[in-house]
């Protein structure tokens, strides 16, 4: 933007914290809002200078004369930003401000402006580090809106947003060029932003133009007479700039028949010369009309948690395509990180970074189209190799169809730190955090070579590939939300249905390996008082509960997971239960199981390997305070009943103790499933009865 206005005759200018602020006289001023491709708003200063108080704010209000600028009946609004030792809310900022204007009116016309949302004159105050600054907006509405697109309508990139990231591209060098045709094409081209604010600079079409009102023509200081001839000069330009619009080819695509047509509305709504619009895959694609040089731009769709498995025929298909045009040819694409654009096999030659709206994204250029050498194998064959071992091993078991939801890799292989679990036709991958010694972006690309592995060895669709970090988690943490997409579907284990949720949460809701215990109750509740201590989704009182216990009490801190637990119940048509059987009870476990006064026959204890509590020294650790919560469950276990016992810590040794109070069964390597008899370190079991 500071190379922008320089253009229009700025004298000076500076980047500031929240713009560039430059130096002219009103000419320029009116030229760059007329002719800016790149800023969204045009502030006036009037004053600077300090501003940590409302006293030192009031004095440089003051030193304005605001009649210079605004009628006395006319009409104000007051943008405020940033807050001093006195005004510590930009509402009242605003409103404080107005007051102080309306004053000065008051004094010395008897009246003050009045407040409107349409207002003649906008002032915009902003403090910042004990300073202030007053200007006034001279935009009449914001400069990205250049008038070509329904306000309704989405985009995802502002105009100027497109305009800034065509010029990185070097649009404007390839203009200046001495090339006898040039062309803009964008393959995935959407809303059609690029294309339209490429051929605006390509046909010098100032976008003020195309704006019904720019200029904030009630302000007292408006020169009409040099606003018009500026207005007129930019007419003209255009004229000019369409004369010459036969060395351009402008090329727009995109595989969804909507936005093609949104795209060649808005294009023709600002009669702008015949452009090229198809509607095909990125495979049906034909060659461009041969130009001598050009740009192929465009914002291809990608995903903010690096799971770029189902974009991969996309992006594969577009390196393949852009490789295929003339070397004069350059590139430039837009997205969020560099894992995807490493899809398209091509060498990027530089990166920009963006802000799109508050997303942090990059621009990849290509000087050169050409694609690297392509891996006699694409997918990992080392990975590929095991993955077809573990469901050999795994065959017998899931030919027995007693669940849909288990484990096939847990990183077997050290590069591909990873672990894989199956959830019906649905894989859930949480990646481990490499240590700080390893390389990052040697093991982002281990990663994606991993995610493109997996869909041609297990059978999915990579559509359905869902993809985490696995990070330590401690405390309320585990209750936390990972994301917004709200992947839930159903899986079956021996004759349950549960709920999960592939995306919410760091965890899905249904822990694979204690499935054997879980069953494990389903064999021996019957008639028996079941209590599910840190009870999650419900999972194991499901399968009491199938097993034909006689009372089904579930106890946990989440009202979440309480939720989820009433909803698996549902799922198997436990959740008529007239005579109460099946009990949710909200509470901290660690204190509810101390009040408690009743007696149960079987107890399933799997608590976290930390998390806060009011007692316990005002945590829980399992290692150090296991004795105590064992003694509390022993308390309320009937003579003959089962404590099943069982945590994650990988570290956990029971305490002898424990041993020798109780009758204490070690249940470790029978709790085990095939599918994590790879990790026998992934939970300790113990079976605990009274001596």
């Amino acid at each position: 933007m500071a190379d922008e206005l320089t253009r229009y005759g700025a004298e000076s200018v500076k980047i500031g914290h929240a713009g560039v602020q430059a130096t002219g006289d009103l000419r320029f001023g009116y030229r760059a809002m007329l002719w800016s491709r790149l800023a969204s708003r045009a502030t006036l200063q009037l004053a600077h200078g300090f501003g940590k108080d409302q006293t030192e704010l009031q004095a440089l209000i003051d030193s304005i004369d605001w009649q210079q600028h605004l009628r006395p009946e006319g009409t104000l609004k007051v943008r405020f930003f940033g807050l001093n030792d006195d005004i510590r809310n930009t509402q009242f900022g605003a409103q404080w401000v107005k007051d102080q204007i309306g004053d000065q009116f008051r004094s010395q016309h008897g009246v003050r402006p009045s407040v409107s949302n349409t207002p003649d004159l906008v002032v915009v105050v902003n403090l910042h580090k004990g300073n202030a600054s007053i200007g006034i907006e001279l935009n009449q509405h914001s400069l990205h809106q250049r008038g070509y697109r329904d306000l309704d309508t989405h985009a995802p990139m502002r105009e100027n947003l497109a305009a800034a990231v065509l010029i990185r591209a070097g649009w404007l060098d390839m203009l200046a060029s001495d090339a006898a045709t040039v062309a803009l094409l964008d393959p995935l081209c959407g809303a059609g932003t690029f294309l339209i604010e490429g051929a605006l600079m390509a046909l010098d079409i100032a976008p003020g133009l195309l704006r019904e009102q720019t200029i904030a023509e009630r302000w007292l200081g408006h020169d009409s007479t040099l606003w018009n001839g500026l207005y007129v000069e930019a007419e003209q330009r255009r004229s000019a700039g369409f004369t010459n619009a036969e060395r351009f080819e402008f090329w727009g695509n995109d595989s969804n028949a909507a936005a093609v047509m949104a795209a060649r509305a808005d294009w023709r709504s600002i009669d702008l010369p015949a452009a090229r619009w198809t509607q095909c895959d990125l495979k049906a694609m034909p060659a461009p009309t041969l130009a001598t040089t050009g740009l192929v731009i465009s914002s291809p769709p990608f995903t903010t948690d690096s799971n770029v498995v189902a974009l991969r025929p996309i992006y594969d298909a577009l390196g393949q395509w852009m490789a295929s045009l003339p070397e004069t040819y350059r590139g430039a694409l837009f997205a969020e990180n560099e894992a995807p654009i490493a899809l398209t096999n091509l060498f990027y030659s530089k990166e920009y970074r963006f802000l799109n709206s508050e997303t942090e994204s990059k621009l990849y250029t290509f000087d050169k189209l050409l694609q690297k050498e392509r891996p006699t194998a694409w997918i990992a064959e080392d990975l590929a190799n095991r993955l077809g071992k573990n469901l050999r091993k795994l065959k017998g078991f899931i030919k027995q169809g007693h669940t849909d939801a288990y484990r096939v890799y847990d990183m077997d292989i050290p590069e591909y730190a990873i672990a894989v679990d199956r959830y019906a036709d649905w894989l859930h991958v949480q990646e481990y955090a490499p240590p700080k010694t390893i390389d990052e972006k040697a093991a982002e690309q281990r990663l994606q070579q991993a995610l493109l592995t997996l869909p041609e060895s297990l059978g999915v669709d990579p559509k359905k590939i869902v993809l985490k970090q696995r990070r330590q988690q401690k405390g309320k943490n585990q209750y936390q939300k990972q994301g917004r997409a709200e992947q839930s579907l159903v899986v079956t284990e021996h004759g349950a249905r549960f709920k999960v949720n592939l995306t919410d949460y760091l965890d899905t809701g249904l822990f694979l390996d204690h499935r054997p215990m879980r069953y494990w109750l389903q064999q021996h509740a019957k008639g028996k008082k079941v209590l599910n201590l840190f009870c999650y989704t419900g999972t194991a009182s499901i399968h009491a509960a199938m097993g034909g216990a006689n009372r089904v009490d579930s106890v946990d801190m989440s009202a979440t997971y309480l939720e989820w637990a009433k909803d698996n119940f549902e799922l198997n048509g436990l959740q008529h239960d007239p005579y109460r059987r099946y009990r949710f009870i909200q509470a901290n476990v660690l204190d509810w199981l101390y009040d408690c006064d009743e007696y149960y026959d079987l107890i399933f204890l799997d608590p976290p390997t930390f998390s806060n509590s009011k007692r316990m020294q005002d945590t829980f650790d399992v290692q150090r305070d296991h004795i105590a919560l064992i003694n509390d469950a022993m308390r309320v276990l009937s003579p003959d009943g089962t404590l099943i016992f069982s945590n994650n810590f990988r570290k956990f040794k029971l305490d002898a103790q424990v041993d020798n109070q109780y009758a204490v069964q070690d249940y470790r390597k029978q709790s085990l499933p095939l599918d994590f008899e790879r990790d026998p370190k992934i939970h300790g079991c113990w079976l605990i009865r009274h001596k």
